[in-house]
């Protein structure tokens, strides 16, 4: 995966071309090791005052090169020598000759500062027609110094830059050396031009530009959605971050379109309140709860005071169902969409199901999404996926695996720590952040100290108070309520959704359970072996979607070290 500066594209950026393009730099596999730069502003350009160099591509071993990207559908240089591009004003200056004094001007900004790489280094220069095929010959221009929309749809744009980079180091056989630029002398070069042009994201501009972000990716996975639309039972399986409750959403206002009566369903009720919130914007035919909230609408009972160890999973159930088969029509749905599917999976549960909805589980329209392998955390479910689809329906079934949520960073220590396998076919999301820690105590002091090391640390970085989450594996005695100084001690409440405030939040690990917070500290981790504490460990990290810290028990430290290699040796192993 390419490192691209900045890491996110700016939501401001007009160029469908550089939109694309930068897409391409970043989920082609074959950028790996690469340096990309976005937006490069030239302040001392050598023709203008001052300038901008669309893309600057820097690759180990080949060189550097600079792009100018054009994404008109019409281009073309009259007899007059005036360039049209679109409908832009007439220009004399071709985008060859921007490109050029682009990287010219670049070169006197690098030499300025790191004179001996820049004087070793092989660069050039090439023009990107993302929206035209481009094959006009003139001698100013090489056709080696093209890249058009042909050469996008038949090649990577990794291969498309290595053969720019090959020809040029063809076409300066003196200054061709080998292996150069070194990786060392790469970070050399990033390091000497990264402060002309970067500048420190402010808290309201990274939230602004992390919503988009996974606004888009997430828009990505409805490809999803389409390819079973035709599909009446369907079940979406993927780990975390892959996107599951937003596709959900989507499935339900999709199906809603059409007029029919749609359940939106989950299991947890903190989950539920933020979809029910959710789902009130998109159609008034969609009701959202959560399982146990239908069943005791349904049924029309309170939860008692003292509920015995089965109310939940075997008398309430009974109870909703027999209410509704003695109803002249028990039907209230046309459709069910169900989000952590994989907690519902229990018979008393899936009988409700059978007679709330038209047709029932056999026949009857539903889409269910969930982690059917990772995160049934409480206890519910006692049906195997297979089981429920051999003995009660047939449905078609979509894999997810890419994740849309986490940083790269993010993503690998979740895989590396959980032993997530099969892990994630791509990470979506763009990563130059610090890298997830995990810090080890040995009392619970020590663990109250951490804690409030970590606030501070999130805290410089930016981070506001609503951005930060604290989980647990247990609500009595976590360490969230053992905080005492101040100011940390009125700073932290518990989570509730929609808050208001600028306070740290905290919870347990299963009721945060499908939901996501910009910055996760996981605390009180005594065990990450086993189903269960694996199960835990798995879903608290992969709730962050930017940072993330563990604070752990010492005796912790050498499973930890076990996952690690365990996953350096399965990847050696596939490649």
């Amino acid at each position: 995966m390419a490192r691209l500066i900045p890491a996110v594209i700016d939501p401001a950026t007009q160029s469908p071309g550089e939109r694309d393009l930068f897409k391409r730099f970043r989920d082609d596999p074959g950028t790996d090791g690469w340096t990309i730069f976005h937006s490069f502003n030239l302040p001392a350009h050598v023709t203008q005052v001052e300038g901008e160099l669309d893309f600057v591509v820097l690759v180990p071993g080949q060189g550097m090169l600079c792009l100018e990207v054009k994404a008109h559908h019409r281009v073309e240089r009259g007899d007059d020598g005036l360039w049209r591009l679109g409908n832009t004003p007439p220009t004399p200056r071709s985008p060859f000759k921007q490109a050029a004094d682009g990287m010219r001007s670049l070169m006197a900004t690098l030499r300025q500062r790191r004179r001996a790489e820049a004087d070793a280094l092989v660069v050039w220069h090439a023009v990107v027609f993302t929206g035209v095929a481009f094959s006009a010959q003139n001698v100013e221009w090489r056709a080696w110094e093209v890249i058009d929309q042909r050469d996008l749809h038949r090649a990577p744009i990794s291969e498309l830059v290595l053969n720019v980079l090959h020809q040029a180091r063809r076409a300066l056989p003196s200054k061709a050396l080998e292996g150069v630029p070194t990786e060392q002398e790469c970070a050399t070069i990033v390091a000497a031009l990264r402060p002309s042009f970067e500048v420190v994201q402010t808290p309201a501009l990274r939230r602004r530009a992390r919503e988009d972000e996974l606004v888009a990716f997430t828009a990505e996975q409805y490809a999803a959605l389409d390819a079973l639309e035709a599909n009446e039972r369907v079940v979406y399986s993927g780990p975390a971050g892959t996107g599951k409750t937003v596709l959900a959403l989507e499935a339900a206002r999709r199906e809603a379109l059409d007029g029919q009566r749609i359940l939106l369903l989950c299991f947890n009720r903190l989950l539920g309140e933020w979809i029910s919130a959710q789902a009130r914007a998109l159609n008034e035919n969609i009701r959202a709860a959560t399982l146990h909230g239908l069943m005791r609408q349904v049924a029309q009972i309170e939860v008692p005071a003292d509920p015995p160890p089965d109310w939940f999973a075997e008398e309430l159930p009974a109870r909703a169902t027999e209410v509704l088969l003695y109803r002249d029509d028990p039907v209230l749905f046309d459709v069910i969409v169900a989000d952590e599917a994989q907690d519902v999976l229990r018979d008393s549960y899936l009988d409700f199901l059978d007679v709330a909805l038209s047709g029932g589980l056999a026949a009857g329209r539903w889409r269910f999404f969930g982690d059917f392998e990772r995160q049934a955390l409480f206890g519910s479910a006692d049906v195997p996926l297979d089981d429920f689809l051999s003995a009660r329906a047939s449905a078609a079934r979509y894999r997810l695996s890419v994740n849309c949520r986490n940083t790269r960073r993010i993503a690998d220590f979740v895989c590396m720590l959980s032993g997530l396998t099969p892990g994630y076919s791509r990470v979506l999301r763009d990563d130059d952040g610090p890298d997830p820690r995990m810090r080890h105590f040995d009392s619970e002091r020590a663990q109250v100290s951490a804690l409030t090391a970590a606030l501070e640390e999130l805290y410089a970085e930016g981070f506001g108070g609503d951005e930060i989450m604290i989980l647990s594996p247990r609500r009595d005695g976590c360490c969230a309520r053992q905080v005492s100084e101040q100011p940390w001690r009125d700073r932290i409440k518990e989570y509730r959704p929609d808050p208001g405030g600028q306070f740290v939040r905290y919870t347990t690990i299963q009721a945060f359970k499908g939901l996501e917070a910009p910055s996760v500290i996981v605390t009180d981790i005594h065990d990450i072996v086993g189903q269960r504490a694996e199960s835990l460990f798995y879903t608290a990290l992969s709730r962050a979607t930017d940072r993330l810290i563990v604070l752990a028990d010492d005796v912790v430290a050498p499973d930890a070290v076990a996952a690690v290699q365990r996953y350096a040796a399965e990847k050696v192993a596939h490649g």
